[in-house]
């Protein structure tokens, strides 16, 4: 372990970062690189995804390179709405009260009228002011049929201690507008009743366009400030603390909160009516990361922890492993396992009791639950020749949600959040110039 050959540690970096990232590290020298992928997502009785990505990087020369990156994806399937099950068939409509789609008896609702197609486009224009400052600017723009987003980013970075020591500050800005299907529902407004004047198409996702007014604005902004250390030839740590405000509509105008039946009403815990969710306009994010990539015998081992926290109560904690091993004939294997752990927000609940009084902020949605998160999967890369790199990979996810205090009444006989599985495949090909 000598560190005082910053050549030669450049060198293990180099290798040590390819093989991480499934190239070779003469494809990292070539002028250019298309990387493209396809993800097919699909959660067991719900969601169903594709997403292709075209990701384009050109170095121009000693100085520049430019990226250019092009998403297209597309939902559909069935998304749980935040309501509780019934014993009796429910209808939920959309915000103008046209009819939408009902939920059979005992079971979790379900939007089985969800569908969305997005597009999106990044750039990034990255310059090297001298040998050891490194300039990168940015802008973002994506679209779906009620939810457009545009931003600006950038970042510098700077090499000290003979280029084994990396500081880097980042940022970015983005403005969103939301413009749901009927208009942006009143928080804790109650779900109208079905209407025979509008026909189907309120559910989320659903029709051509979004809601007829301009949308509600959301701004987000994100700063970070990272380490990178060669703590040795064959090793790496990277150390990451970021910080994240998001300001304006961060409301979700398709969930529901179910008001139900209190304990001595005539049926307890059952739906009397629905609401809409409410959430503070206002949410700050931080977390710290922290990962360790070793180079072993050609190969790469990456252990990464985060722990991130924020002003709405959620702390999560995730530790993520990944390696690279090549075998025989150009091939490769990337084996990963991923541990996730997530409290609920501090105002996330079930459901509303009818009589107490309504809280300044309720949601149901899954996401701001606590619960827990295991990926396992299993990658498999083809070196074919000098510029072209094939890869197969395919993932599984489960979650298991917290249980929460009891429930009240018939929600007793219910599973309020059900295991979620899901199933993922990707195909990416890498094509150097």
């Amino acid at each position: 372990m000598q560190l005082n050959r910053p050549e030669r540690i450049r060198t293990a970096v180099t290798a040590c970062t390819a093989a991480l990232l499934g190239t070779s590290a003469n494809a990292s020298a070539q002028a250019g690189k298309v990387d493209s992928s396809l993800l097919i997502y699909s959660e067991v009785n719900r969601v169903q995804a594709a997403e292709g990505v075209v990701d384009f990087k050109k170095t121009v020369n000693e100085r520049r390179s430019y990226g250019l990156r092009l998403v297209l994806d597309a939902l559909t399937g069935a998304s749980p709405n935040g309501a509780t099950p019934s014993t009796h068939v429910q209808t939920f409509t959309g915000a103008s009260g046209s009819t939408g789609y009902t939920a059979p008896a005992n079971e979790i609702p379900l939007d089985d009228t969800f569908t969305d197609k997005r597009l999106a486009l990044d750039g990034t224009l990255v310059e090297s002011l001298d040998r050891v400052t490194v300039v990168n600017a940015g802008g973002h723009f994506s679209i779906e049929h009620d939810y457009s987003s545009v931003g600006l980013s950038g970042g510098v970075s700077r090499d000290f201690n003979r280029r084994n020591t990396t500081l880097s500050l980042r940022g970015s800005y983005n403005h969103d507008t939301v413009s749901p299907i009927g208009g942006a529902p009143a928080p804790f407004g109650t779900m109208p009743p079905p209407t025979n004047n509008g026909g189907e198409g309120d559910g989320e996702g659903e029709g051509e366009g979004g809601g007829s007014g301009p949308g509600e604005g959301k701004n987000v902004g994100d700063v970070a400030v990272g380490l990178s250390q060669v703590i040795d030839r064959e090793t790496i740590f990277q150390f990451d603390y970021s910080y994240g405000r998001s300001s304006g509509y961060l409301n979700d105008p398709y969930k529901l909160l179910s008001l139900v039946q209190n304990e001595s009403d005539a049926e307890p815990g059952e739906p009397l009516a629905y609401l809409y969710e409410s959430r503070p306009d206002a949410r700050s994010r931080q977390s710290l990361f922290s990962e360790v990539r070793r180079y072993i015998a050609g190969g790469t081992v990456d252990v990464s922890y985060r722990y991130y926290w924020d002003d709405w109560g959620i702390r999560s904690n995730t530790v993520d492993f990944l390696s690279h091993l090549p075998i025989r004939g150009g091939r490769a294997l990337e084996p990963h396992v991923r541990w996730y752990r997530q409290s609920a927000a501090d105002f996330y609940t079930r459901y509303l009791v009818d009589g107490a009084s309504i809280p300044s902020y309720a949601s149901a949605d899954a996401r701001l639950a606590g619960f827990d998160a295991w990926t396992a999967g299993l990658k498999l890369s083809f070196t074919m020749n000098e510029f072209d790199v094939l890869s197969v990979g395919a993932e599984y996810y489960t979650q298991l949600g917290e249980r929460g205090p009891p429930a009240i009444g018939i929600l007793q006989n219910y599973d309020l959040f059900p295991k979620l599985d899901v199933f993922m495949l990707r195909v990416g090909f890498t094509h150097g110039f």
